[in-house]
Formats: C-alpha cells, structure tokens, sequence
C-alpha cells in the first residue's frame, strides 16, 4: 500500500482524515473516563445519554446528505468541522446530566452529518476506484486511532481532570485543521437531478434499503472485537485479559495492512455481492472459533482467540470491500450524499442494538448463541443476491439501462463491430 495516493485531491483528504482520526481516537479512549471520573456523572447516565444520543444523531444523515448533494459537499464539510469543534469544546464545560446530554445529542447530529458529507465528498473525488479509496481512508482512520488511543492513554495514567480537557481540546482542534485543510480539496458544482427524480431517491429506493439492511445487520460485526468477545472472555475467565488487547491490535494491524489490497479486485457490484456471501462464512467461522474456547484448557484459548480474531479481521475486510462497492455502485450518482447518509443511518441503528443484542447471544446463552449469530451473518451474506436483484426507482433503472448500454456500444467498437449483449447489473 502506497503511504499516499497519487492524486492531489485524494492525498489532502487523506491528511485531513488523518488528523482528525488522531484526536478521535484521544476523544474515544479518555471519553467514558472524563464523563465518570472527572464530570462525576454516574455510569448508567452516561451509558444512557450516549445511547439516546446516538439514536438521535442518526436523523441527520438523510437531510445533510442531501444538503451535500445540492450545495457541493465541500462546503458542507467545512461547516460541520467548524460545529464538530465548538461542540467537541462544550464537553469541557458540563457539569450536570441534562446539559452532558444536550451536547452529546448536538455531537451526534453533527457526527451523523458529516459522514453523509464525507461520503458525498469520496463519490465525486474518488474517481474510477471510489471503493479502493475509501478502503485506504479506512486503513488510515485504523492507524490514527490507534496512534490517538496510545496519546489517550497518557490521560488514563495521569487521570487529572486537566489532562482529559486538555485532550478534548486537542480533538477539537482537528476537527478545525481537518475543515481547513478541506479548503484545499477545490469546489465541485453540485451535480444536477434528472428530469423526474424524487426529491428524496434514497428513501424510495427499495433495492437500496434492502441492502443497507443487510449491511446495517452484518456491520455490527464491528462490536465483535470491542464489547462481545471481551464478555465472553471476562465470563470465561480462564484466558488472560491481555488477549482482549491483542485482538483488537491483530484486528488494526490486519485491517491497515490488507484493506486497500483487498479491495482492488473488487469494482463491480456482482463482485462486491460476492464478497458479502464471502465474508458471512468467514464471520461464521470466527463465531464458531469463539464459541469453542469455553471447551479447551487456557492455553488453548489463548490460541483460538488470536486465531478467531484474525479470521473475523479478514471477514471484516471483505466485508468492507463489499461495502465500500455496494454502498456506492448502487446510489444515484447525483444524490450520493442523501444515499450515505441513508446507510450510514441505518448501520447506526444496528450498532445501537449490537450491545444489547451480544449480551444476549455471546455471553447469556453462550456458547450456542456464537453459533446462532454465525448464521445470522451468513445468512444475511446468502441474502444479498436477492436485495440486490430489488428493482430499483424508475430514474436510477432508467441511468443504470444508458450506462449498460454504453458498456455494449464500447464493446462492440473494440470489439470491430461483433454485437455484444449488454451486461447483466448483477450475475452472481
């Protein structure tokens, strides 16, 4: 993997991740700690305050992304990095619950927004390989949040109040370098809707929402690592706590190495499907993987959970590559903004659920529930084919139909004038 791309563009937006991934990761390694410890709010109010204000913060995908769609999804950036650092900086001056929650609300909804923006922004400068360059500024976000959890974690050891605000403002801070360095991204006009497109494509779109459905339900994947399996391994008892952090460094180490490689050969939409299946087979595996240790004496748990880590890494790879295709070869090209936000709203609600329902699953009725939820995600995987297959809205058919045809005429030329039928938009 190359340390940047080789477009200009690409290369600023990677930057800009970048910096603001390190003060995420500070923000997210000292955050529970500051509320707690500092602020001196009780632990279920802070669980419950994050909880509805993660809910709440998932309206605002749909609307900003369309705001992105229509004014230019730069400048929407900008704006939203600005708000994320005046909120981010209201943190430090909450004293009481109901104020802890009016801030986390306006974080969320500011958060919600700027992934909807961020998303609209990768579609127009992502070029032909919109899904390899957000693959890369996956691998980046991985390593600036494990460079800022090391940076937080010199707050857990002091544990002053000054070095958790002191933490929080240096995350505000790049949410300030991150919008000005997006002053260098230049200013796309928005492009324009097709005569008779819906207003708002991404809600009507049945194919669509099919498939962040499935997405939504296999992305809570992502709680595996971070709150089933050290349950499950804390429950157990029998396998050393430090292998909760070596699951999640394997988990970092394989998704910044391997993600951009991964992803290269997967550019079309029947390819993308073909990893979803692949990868619900792999997160199966790694569940079974999981569900075993209980069977095996401590050092042989030990290895099955470096093992079972690494293969659900390389199902979340996949998985993510498939995503990346999907989230994008899908979406009408001129309301991209509306249609991230869309998923990245519907995948929200999953993880909202994802604790409550891992409780559940891999700690109360483990260790069959890690069977059961093996087969969810290979079942959601095997279900993919069918959501994609879901007619989508008249307009986008109808540009998906030009583009197939376009494909034909191309091959024909090249092809000295031998007809060609145009291609199937999926053949699994």
């Amino acid at each position: 993997m190359r340390l940047l791309p080789h477009d200009r563009v690409q290369r600023t937006m990677a930057v800009g991740t970048f910096v603001n991934t390190i003060g995420n990761g500070m923000y997210m390694t000292v955050m529970v700690m500051y509320f707690t410890r500092s602020v001196g709010l009780p632990a279920a109010q802070v669980g419950l305050g994050l909880t509805v204000a993660g809910l709440v913060g998932l309206l605002a995908g749909v609307p900003v992304g369309h705001l992105a769609d229509r004014r230019g999804p730069r400048a929407v950036t900008v704006l939203l990095g600005v708000l994320s650092a005046l909120v981010m900086t209201a943190f430090t001056v909450v004293h009481v619950f109901w104020q802890f929650l009016l801030v986390a609300v306006a974080e969320n909804l500011v958060a919600s927004s700027a992934r909807a923006a961020r998303g609209a922004m990768i579609a127009r400068f992502g070029g032909e390989e919109k899904a390899v360059f957000r693959a890369y500024l996956r691998s980046v976000t991985n390593v600036g949040i494990a460079l800022g959890g090391l940076l937080g974690a010199l707050a857990l050891v002091f544990d002053t109040r000054a070095w958790y605000v002191a933490l929080i403002g240096v995350n505000a801070a790049t949410f300030v370098a991150s919008a000005l360095i997006a002053l260098r991204v230049p200013r796309l006009e928005p492009l324009p809707a097709p005569p008779g497109a819906d207003r708002w494509i991404a809600v009507g779109d049945k194919r669509f929402l099919a498939v962040s459905g499935l997405m939504a339900l296999m992305n809570m994947q992502f709680e595996v690592l971070m709150f089933a399996a050290p349950l499950w391994i804390a429950k157990l008892g029998h396998a050393p706590r430090w292998t909760v952090g070596a699951l999640l460094i394997i988990n970092t180490v394989l998704v910044a190495l391997l993600q951009v490689r991964m992803s290269r050969g997967v550019d079309t939409v029947a390819k993308g499907v073909r990893a979803t299946i692949r990868s619900g087979w792999v997160f199966a595996a790694a569940a079974v993987l999981f569900g075993c240790i209980g069977w095996v004496p401590a050092w042989a748990a030990v290895v099955l959970l470096l093992i079972a880590a690494a293969v659900h890494s390389v199902g979340e790879i996949v998985q993510q590559a498939g995503v990346f295709e999907l989230g994008y070869g899908l979406a009408a090209e001129h309301a991209q903004g509306q249609y991230q936000g869309l998923f990245s709203m519907m995948t929200g609600g999953a993880m909202a659920l994802a604790p409550g329902v891992y409780s559940l699953l891999c700690v109360d009725w483990a260790p069959a529930g890690w069977f059961v939820l093996g087969a969810v995600f290979a079942g959601a995987g095997c279900a993919m084919p069918w959501a994609v297959r879901v007619r989508p809205p008249a307009v986008l058919a109808a540009a998906e139909a030009a583009a197939e045809a376009e494909a034909s005429a191309q091959a024909q030329a090249a092809g000295g004038g031998t007809s060609v039928a145009p291609p199937a938009p999926v053949a699994i």
